[in-house]
């Protein structure tokens, strides 16, 4: 009984689809996607590896949600001080009208 596959290497498939050969090997250096290793570097993939490798880097997308616009002054005072940056506020010179940070 004979079996035919037809393996292909990360370089024909980051040729099919218009990527970078070290971003597929990666992925499957990574264990992100199935592959067959053959030896030393010697990385293959099946058809369904490349389908996995679709899968992988398809982004679904959303509808896009109405995004109220940033405000031109964002109130950073929810963050809090730290030691750090109250320790350097108080060693620059203070600028006139320069609001405390209390």
């Amino acid at each position: 009984m004979a079996v035919e596959y037809s393996a292909v290497t990360p370089e024909e498939v980051a040729e099919t689809l218009g990527i970078s050969s070290w971003w597929v090997r990666e992925q499957a250096r990574r264990g992100r996607i199935p592959h067959l290793r053959f030896g030393r570097g010697r990385i293959r993939l099946l058809p369904e590896h490349v389908d996995a490798l679709i899968r992988l880097a398809t982004v679904e997308g959303r509808p896009a949600e109405p995004q109220a616009a940033p405000s031109a002054s964002a109130d950073l005072r929810a963050l809090g001080a730290t030691v750090r940056s109250l320790r350097a506020h108080e060693q620059r010179p203070h600028v006139a009208g320069d609001p405390p940070l209390c």
